[in-house]
């Protein structure tokens, strides 16, 4: 089981990459998102509304899987995101548009019923609103 729901995360990140998400395939229904800064959001239609977000802020989106660990239901997903941010805010912070970041995330997936169930993220917003010229680095 465990290796079929790693297949599921790597499936959806794939699928990220080249800009068009089965969401109705991979993501349940009645999915929990859970962002650091938010109350959980329910539902498939808010799920899709998140990621069209990111997509629409970072079109060139790549998403690289550094690591992928999977026990019982849940799979750990440690990667990398890279892209050009099209944005001009960022985190509620200006930021100049069309800078290049690179960050990593941590990413715990819910399989159920062979879908995405629940997420929960730790991001490295930091790194990235330097990278982005938000925040002045160190």
């Amino acid at each position: 089981m465990a290796t079929g729901n790693k297949a599921i995360v790597q499936q959806f990140y794939d699928e990220w990459n080249a800009g068009a998400i089965d969401y109705e395939r991979l993501v349940h229904p009645n999915v929990v998102n859970h962002q650091p800064d938010r109350d959980p959001e329910k539902g498939l239609d808010l799920f899709r509304k998140a990621i069209d977000g990111v997509m629409s802020a970072v079109p060139d989106s790549t998403w690289t899987i550094l690591r992928l660990i999977a026990g019982g239901d849940f799979v750990v997903c440690h990667n990398r995101w890279s892209g050009t941010y099209g944005g001009t805010v960022f985190r509620g912070i200006a930021t100049p548009a069309g800078e290049e970041f690179s960050v990593e995330h941590m990413h715990i997936y819910r399989i159920t019923d062979g879908r995405i169930s629940e997420h929960w993220v730790v991001r490295d917003d930091l790194a990235m609103m330097q990278q982005l010229g938000a925040v002045p680095s160190p």
